[in-house]
């Protein structure tokens, strides 16, 4: 039961595919973005890239919390559609087996 409780209140951060609507402000890489029905603003992870308006981008939002400051990652095209963000302090899994990391 602590265990459980202790996962539940836990942040984990969450990407989410969005679209972009329109660069807000491309000195500092600020984009309007859309997921689902809702429109929020991201940042992108490196300002020297720029996104057309329609791109389809991944979007970290920190804790899972849509009120934090959301980053944009990347695009979906040039990352995969099975992208899987790195862990925190670079430590990454390969799957070899149904039930082995």
């Amino acid at each position: 039961m602590i265990a459980e409780k202790a996962i539940l209140n836990a942040g984990f951060d969450k990407t989410v595919q969005a679209t972009i609507i329109s660069c807000v402000d491309p000195s500092i890489g600020k984009y309007k973005v859309r997921y689902q029905d809702g429109y929020w603003y991201a940042f992108s992870n490196n300002i020297d890239l720029t996104y057309s308006n329609g791109s389809n981008v991944y979007v970290l939002i920190p804790n899972g919390n849509m009120s934090n400051i959301k980053t944009i990652i990347g695009a979906v095209n040039q990352l995969g559609i099975n992208y899987v963000s790195i862990t925190e302090g670079g430590f990454e899994y390969a799957t070899i087996g149904n039930d082995v990391l």
